[in-house]
């Protein structure tokens, strides 16, 4: 499977225009012509929020097929699966990318991406907005847009921030207002899908720290076999797998984006020294840490 960073996005050629800083965050416009796709399966290193302003289209998240029609956003976490299934006449995408480590881009954020109204997207990744909403919306991306490209501003970094936070306590207050819906089609949960909304919330606030899948198991009283049912049905992956891709999106922004030394980012991220790190990273990265930051021009943190 493909997986893109926002640096990869952001550069994508002729169709695409974006706005970036420091591969860190990115709001891209994208318009397809009328076609069908049998692509294979993708991810991106980042949190995505699209934003369909003309036309429609049909993505597999997950294992499961959604429709995005105009008004329609969806939001996408670094263990989302993605494939493209059709793009209709003149469909259109505004697309808002932050890195995963992202409550280094807001002072919100970190708040966001452990609140229960965010993780339940995980689950439910279309929204539909109103037309005031989706009107909100775009007035966000384009203050972002504003921001990132003053570049000689000497507050730029500040401005970027806080227009990026912006953005999340505006959609944060949508999410406030759809938190009462028990689903996308407004049918109560199955138990198992009521197990991995609990397990994936357990995951996003202790996966730093807690590695083992033996960890979640205690805590939910369930065996590893079982948990291991359940992440594969719903998420199409192991939770061991859902673990390691949630600390290598974290450890690959924080080793692109920071200047934290991989002793540091090895103690933030609970490995027992910098070489289970180092051997972690390479596994996944194909390269060593310190060869992966060399790797990135633009080194530093919002």
């Amino acid at each position: 499977m493909r997986r893109y960073s926002i640096k990869e996005i952001a550069n994508a050629p002729n169709e695409w225009g974006s706005a970036s800083y420091k591969d860190q965050i990115a709001v891209f416009d994208a318009r397809f012509a009328d076609r069908a796709t049998s692509g294979g399966l993708f991810g991106i290193d980042a949190f995505a929020i699209g934003y369909a302003t003309h036309g429609y289209a049909v993505y597999e998240f997950n294992n499961v097929v959604y429709r995005q029609e105009p008004g329609d956003l969806f939001m996408l976490a670094p263990t989302h699966t993605c494939r493209i299934i059709e793009c209709g006449q003149n469909y259109r995408l505004r697309c808002l990318l932050f890195d995963s480590n992202g409550y280094n881009m807001s002072v919100h954020m970190n708040y966001l991406v452990k609140s229960e109204r965010w993780i339940q997207t995980y689950f439910n990744p279309i929204l539909r907005l109103n037309n005031d909403e989706a009107q909100i919306m775009k007035s966000c991306t384009d203050r972002i847009i504003e921001q990132i490209n003053r570049k000689d501003c000497p507050n730029h970094v500040a401005l970027i921030r806080l227009a990026t936070t912006w953005h999340h306590v505006e959609l944060d207050n949508i999410l406030q207002k759809r938190q009462n819906e028990t689903s996308d089609n407004n049918k109560p949960l199955t138990r198992r899908q009521t197990l991995a909304r609990q397990l994936y919330n357990l995951i996003v606030n202790h996966y730093r720290e807690e590695h083992q899948v033996n960890f979640y198991s205690e805590q939910m009283c369930l065996t590893p076999q079982y948990l291991n049912q359940i992440t594969t049905s719903v998420f199409g992956k192991t939770l061991s797998t859902i673990i390691s891709d949630l600390l290598f999106s974290t450890a690959r922004a924080m080793i692109l984006s920071s200047q934290m030394s991989l002793q540091e980012i090895a103690d933030e991220l609970n490995f027992p020294d910098q070489a289970s790190f180092s051997k972690f990273i390479k596994k996944n990265a194909g390269v060593s840490p310190n060869n992966l930051r060399n790797m990135n021009p633009h080194q530093g943190t919002i």
